[in-house]
């Protein structure tokens, strides 16, 4: 029996944690830019339940806080990290793009991670380590030259890594087939790159897709490129008022979320439950981030 419940708490928390992001910034408590994952959290919950944090490790992206809370659920850390202050996961030092915790590395530079994770895989490959890289890009991310020449070499190599793409169908403000040719699917099999699609609108759909991309890396050593059609209900960073989305689109989107679709599944008194758990622990985390020491020069 797949724990609905489970994947909902996980996602929740992230939204939640966004939600109050979007209110931390407009009070002065944040420092840099973000960018939301607000409508894509399933996706980073449902990848972290496959890895082995023993021998996997994970890199993420800019868009990057919904991966940090699906491998380590810390939200008092992240919000001490966006806000500069010693508790958080790099001391303050990373802000909302740029964090480092346990196997999970990423930072602010677009498809920069998918090159690092292909080098890491490639180093467990000679080590035999037996353990895997999971990779997050964005569509806006993909046709980066650096991603292009990383997903050749994964193949050429025959790494083992697990590419997955969140299609959110913009870059930016700018819809993917305005700047990109052809499709993700038919430019990736020519790599010669195991290809399986998904999307957030069906959570099993994307539970089995996972779990089909996981087992084909562990028992090919391959790489695998797993494209999530998704949507953004929040804009690309915190400025963005999504004035390039039609009204019909954004509530198109919104119908269609998939927190909604998880809230079908399980009983109104688990959603509540849930909802109170999580609300106060976010509410807590960033009182108690409020409350923390900047890390300072002096570096102790």
């Amino acid at each position: 029996m797949k724990d609905y419940a489970g994947i909902y708490r996980e996602c929740y928390r992230i939204r939640c944690f966004e939600k109050k992001v979007e209110q931390g910034f407009s009070k002065g408590l944040m420092r840099g830019t973000t960018h939301g994952c607000i409508g894509q959290e399933v996706i980073p919950v449902i990848a972290m339940r496959e890895i082995n944090r023993e021998i996997d490790r994970a890199v993420g992206t800019h868009r990057c806080h919904g991966q940090v809370l699906a491998y380590e659920p810390d939200t008092y850390r992240l919000a001490c990290e966006m806000m500069g202050k010693r508790d958080g996961f790099v001391k303050g030092m990373g802000g909302s793009q740029h964090i480092k915790t346990g196997g999970y590395l990423t930072n602010g530079v677009t498809g920069g991670m998918a090159v690092i994770g292909c080098g890491m895989a490639m180093a467990m490959q000679k080590k035999k380590s037996g353990g895997l890289v999971l990779a997050f890009i964005g569509d806006g991310g993909f046709n980066e030259g650096y991603v292009q020449e990383s997903l050749n070499l994964a193949s050429v190599y025959s790494v083992p890594i697990i590419y997955i793409c969140e299609n959110n169908r913009y870059a930016m403000s700018t819809p993917t087939t305005q700047y990109s040719a052809g499709d993700f699917e038919r430019r990736v099999r020519a790599l010669d790159i195991h290809y399986i699609q998904s999307t957030t609108r069906n959570v099993d759909e994307m539970i089995d897709a996972f779990k089909s991309g996981f087992r084909f890396v562990r028992e090919q050593s391959r790489p695998c490129f797993i494209e999530v059609m998704t949507a953004r209900l929040c804009g690309h960073s915190k400025s963005d008022e999504m004035k390039y989305m039609s009204e019909a689109e954004i509530r198109d989107n919104q119908t269609k979320d998939p927190l909604k679709w998880l809230e079908g599944l399980i009983s109104d008194t688990d959603r509540d439950d849930i909802r109170t758990e999580i609300e106060k622990e976010i509410d807590d985390a960033f009182r108690r981030a409020e409350e923390c020491d900047e890390y300072g020069l002096e570096r102790k």
